[in-house]
Parts: C-alpha cells; sequence; structure tokens
C-alpha cells in the first residue's frame, strides 16, 4: 500500500539527517601564520611529531586530532628559529594564531 504522506515524511527526514552528517567539521587543530615568513609547527610531548608548514601572511594549516595531543605546542622559522610555544596540548577545535608582532594566541575557534 503506497501512502504519499509517509514517503514524503521519509525524504524530509533524510535530507534533514544527510544535512547533519555533511555539516560536521573535520577534528582537527587549526595552525594560522600572520608572519612575512614561513613557520614550522611541532608538538611536544609525543612519540613521533609531525612538522606541519604554515605559509607566511596569512597562510592556514591544520593537524587532524581525536582529542588532545602532546604537551605543548612549539613554532620556529623554517630556519630553526623560535618563534614562540604555548604550553598546552594540540585539541580538537582550537586555533593557533602567530601575530604579527610575533606572539602566539591559542584558543577554541
Amino acid at each position: 500500500m503506497y501512502v504519499p504522506g509517509a514517503v514524503a515524511g521519509s525524504a524530509v527526514a533524510l535530507v534533514l539527517l544527510a544535512g547533519c552528517v555533511f555539516d560536521a567539521g573535520k577534528p582537527e587543530v587549526v595552525f594560522e601564520n600572520n608572519l612575512s615568513v614561513d613557520v614550522q609547527v611541532h608538538l611536544d610531548g609525543v612519540e613521533h611529531p609531525a612538522v606541519i608548514q604554515v605559509s607566511r601572511d596569512g597562510g592556514t594549516n591544520s593537524l587532524p586530532v581525536r582529542d588532545c595531543r602532546g604537551t605543548g605546542i612549539v613554532v620556529e622559522t623554517t630556519d630553526g628559529d623560535l618563534v614562540g610555544r604555548v604550553d598546552k596540548p594540540a585539541c580538537v577545535d582550537w586555533r593557533l594564531t602567530v601575530n604579527e608582532d610575533g606572539s602566539l594566541t591559542y584558543q577554541e575557534r
């Protein structure tokens, strides 16, 4: 037996559920660099730290994380000069910004 209202209701529910699935953001920490030089970011306190390259003048990059990783976040120029350090882990939905003056801002997005 065909019930038009049931079919329409099911279609609406499917569209709404699909929207929820596709709207979900990636679990990541984001790095933004506002310096005029490229930087690299790595985590302290992890067994195999990845080095994340972030380009100059507003460049961004990210690191996929499920929860929080590491004990700190270190930012250096590509020549290895220290720009700064945050003594907090890299966590999902947080953003580390390297400001134009070289200071670091680390906050929830």
